[in-house]
């Protein structure tokens, strides 16, 4: 599971660096595909991996 998962990776930075997808695109896809492997249904899957990403935190360096 773990190769499949860092191969999906790597081909979806392929994909972004040849400019064939945007990093959304790739990433969503790659997603998808990995969610496929423990049988999550297709939609399942689709939906879940395209679902949109909470905002990251900006740090304010007090905690370092």
């Amino acid at each position: 599971m773990l190769a499949m998962i860092a191969c999906t990776r790597l081909s979806a930075v392929f994909l972004v660096l040849q400019g064939h997808k945007s990093w959304r695109d790739a990433g969503s896809d790659a997603a998808e595909f990995v969610l496929h492997a423990p049988e999550i249904e297709p939609e399942e899957a689709r939906r879940i991996a395209n679902l949109e990403l909470l905002p990251l935190s900006k740090r304010d360096g007090a905690d370092r």
